[in-house]
């Protein structure tokens, strides 16, 4: 029987929009707590875009990203 772990990432819907360049269109990606995985593609194809919304470095304009169960959200704050 195989175990799941609850993901301690979770994107929904997730878009992100440098100016008119719509970078990021509808994530959905769920990630488990001790799971590793690897983000590539082209250049511009958003890797970093998508990380740096995960880190909190960038803001998302659409969409939900939580942390361990934490929305990231406006209600969170950059330090």
């Amino acid at each position: 029987m195989m175990t799941t772990r609850p993901n301690a990432i979770e994107v929904s819907a997730l878009d992100k929009w440098y100016g008119n360049f719509h970078v990021l269109k509808n994530i959905d990606l769920g990630v488990a707590a001790g799971e590793w995985i690897v983000v590539c593609g082209p250049s511009g194809s958003g890797k970093s875009a998508l990380i740096r919304c995960v880190n909190r470095l960038e803001e998302h304009q659409r969409g939900s990203i939580s942390v361990n169960g934490i929305a990231l959200n406006d209600s969170v704050k950059k330090p």
